[in-house]
């Protein structure tokens, strides 16, 4: 279907909701709007679901691949937390509402940060990848800032330095990669080898029985990536 002249294609089937489920559906151009994540960074997430589960197509309308909207926001908020979890130094506070706003003391605290200054300079002189407050607050003598809670873990898992404040050029705790001498890295190297042309979801509900402790699907698939890239220590 042509779309009315001067109509802007990111405004293309936003929010669109079918009649027999209720459900809203998001376009590539609506999820980049709403979560403010950049084209190229949808289309690798879209690219790598084979690892990183990303939801399914839940419509193709007029040739627009489609997906549920709540789905995929639950699904990204738990795909950056896990990126977060596998990617700092310092103990992340990675619980709580993925949409809650939250000021620089509990910022701090989400990023695994000693305390609130650290966020305050940021602020000033932001890093690479540091997010725009998404409010502010408005105190008496100053104004507050304020970030989601998922915007944060976004920051936590992908900054330079494997979330070391200081730069360290190593992953978590020292790491060279993520996961490195962990026993579930161990596990999945094991079953690629064994399996080698098996897909992640073939393979993540064999790894479920051989440890004790229950982890995500999202977490098996980061480990399982790990495994891909670095199949020998």
């Amino acid at each position: 279907m042509t779309p009315p002249s001067g109509h802007h294609p990111d405004q293309e089937q936003e929010k669109t909701v079918p009649r027999k489920t209720g459900r809203t559906l998001h376009s590539r151009a609506d999820l980049r709007k709403v979560h403010n994540i950049s084209e190229p960074t949808l289309q690798n997430l879209w690219a790598d679901r084979v690892n990183n589960s990303h939801p399914p197509v839940a419509e193709t309308i007029d040739g627009v691949m489609h997906w549920d909207g709540e789905l995929w926001a639950t699904w990204h908020h738990e795909l950056q937390r896990q990126r977060a979890a596998a990617n700092t130094t310092n103990p992340p506070q990675l619980d709580g509402d993925p949409e809650e706003e939250v000021g620089p003391a509990e910022a701090a605290k989400v990023c695994g940060f000693a305390d609130s200054a650290t966020v305050s300079h940021y602020v000033k002189h932001p890093p690479e990848g540091w997010p725009d407050p998404d409010g502010w607050d408005e105190l008496p003598t100053r104004r507050r800032p304020k970030w989601k809670r998922w915007r944060l873990w976004k920051y936590v898992a992908e900054r330079k330095g494997r979330g070391h404040a200081g730069g360290r050029p190593k992953g978590r705790r020292g790491l060279a990669y993520p996961y490195q001498g962990d026993e579930r890295l161990t596990l999945a190297r094991q079953a690629l080898k064994e399996n080698p042309k098996a897909m992640n979801a073939e393979l993540i509900p064999q790894l479920q029985t051989q440890v004790e402790k229950p982890y995500s699907r999202p977490t098996w698939n980061l480990i399982l990536k790990s495994a891909r890239a670095h199949p020998e220590d």
